[in-house]
């Protein structure tokens, strides 16, 4: 018997009655009666008709407060009845399509207006921000076989070139003098802590880890190429062995400051190539308007190339805001003794037992700088000055 015929023998034994709780005990158990008489060899119980039920609730949709199957018969007519007579074996109700709505799966507590829909998982990871300009695209790189690099670097120079006068006396006398400098190789490495079957399952995720830990490595190779100190295991910096440019004029701004600096690295006759600055400092700069507040460095909707006095603006937070670093780029030289690495091991610890692995990424390398008065860094404005980027009067208006 499907649905359709139970619902039939309802209507018929009930007729035209729509409150079952108007009737009495003997009236209900007459009509109970007649209708298990009706269905009387069939096959047909509560459990088919709950999974009959469940195969038109639309995989338990619906808009209003969500009720189960259960929840439906208990608040019923019939299973009121039946509890009030306990001759009675067996209740059945028949649900109308306005009832299918509230009908909820058999699961745990649900809030009202939800039902459990399996989510909707989107493909790939969404990785976060990540720096697009290295220190090592402004600077040659050369490869190495050994663990230290050693070159002769001038220390000092004495030309005194001059005319001989009167012929026979001494000429003019120069003199050089030179320094052996050891830069040590040095390694930069991170690892971390994967399950091998999550990596089995989810190959995309072991190249997410890859891309991201050797992001994590270029990050702090650009500090130590400008910022390392030369300690046991670290790099010299740039800007630990450079020139350092003062600032004396308050009244002159960073833009000042730079050209400045340019101008000494120029009067030690090396040429200016590279100009680094922390990304806020260069918002700054292009900030900057006229008096009638015209962008000085073009139209934002139209903007220039990141260009100041005719060069490229490497922009990286390796810069402490506030500071710049100009120079000759071919004054300075990075050398791999070991490529960026990525190596995936399960004979680390006790991942074997316990089914991890562990990834490392890491390099090898050192640093090389010629000509320290090849650099010039420091603050962009005097202390006390003006702001980094604020430009010098305007002359009044006629």
């Amino acid at each position: 018997m499907d649905m359709t015929e139970i619902k039939r023998a309802l209507d018929e034994t009930f007729g035209e009655i729509k409150d079952a709780q108007t009737k009495t005990a003997a009236e209900i158990r007459e009509e109970l009666a007649k209708l298990a008489e009706r269905v009387k060899g069939q096959d047909v119980n509560l459990i088919d008709l709950g999974q009959k039920l469940a195969g038109l609730s639309e995989q338990g949709r619906r808009d209003t407060k969500s009720e189960t199957i259960g929840e439906v018969f208990v608040k019923s007519e019939q299973f009121k009845a039946l509890r009030g007579n306990s001759n009675a074996r067996s209740a059945r109700i028949t649900l109308e399509a306005d009832q299918l709505k509230v009908v909820g799966p058999i699961v745990g507590d649900t809030g009202a207006n939800q039902v459990p829909v399996a989510p909707d998982r989107k493909p790939g990871i969404i990785a976060p921000g990540m720096n697009k300009v290295w220190v090592r695209d402004s600077i040659p790189v050369g490869q190495t076989t050994s663990n230290l690099v050693e070159y002769v670097r001038e220390s000092s120079a004495q030309q005194n070139p001059d005319y001989q006068t009167p012929e026979g006396a001494l000429k003019g006398q120069s003199d050089f003098q030179f320094e052996l400098v050891q830069a040590p190789v040095v390694t930069i490495a991170h690892w971390i802590l994967a399950s091998r079957q999550v990596l089995d399952d989810e190959a995309q995720l072991q190249s997410y880890l890859n891309m991201r830990m050797t992001y994590g490595l270029r990050r702090k190779e650009d500090n130590e190429i400008l910022k390392g100190d030369g300690a046991a295991g670290h790099l010299t910096g740039i800007t630990t062995i450079c020139n350092r440019f003062a600032p004396t004029d308050p009244a002159l701004n960073g833009m000042d400051n730079i050209r400045l600096a340019m101008a000494e690295v120029e009067g030690a006759y090396y040429t200016t190539t590279v100009l680094m600055l922390h990304p806020m400092d260069w918002a700054a700069m292009q900030l900057l308007k006229s008096t009638t507040g015209e962008y000085l460095g073009g139209n934002p909707f139209a903007p220039v190339p990141p260009r100041l006095w005719n060069l490229g603006i490497v922009e990286t937070n390796s810069i402490p805001e506030g500071n710049f670093l100009c120079g000759d780029g071919s004054q300075a030289m990075i050398w791999d003794r070991q490529q960026v690495s990525v190596e995936v091991s399960r004979e680390d610890a006790d991942n074997f037992r316990r089914n991890m692995v562990t990834i490392l990424v890491e390099e090898r390398l050192t640093t090389s700088v010629y000509a320290p008065g090849a650099w010039q860094y420091g603050p962009l404005v005097a202390a006390g000055g003006a702001a980094a980027a604020k430009p010098a009067a305007a002359a009044p208006k006629k």
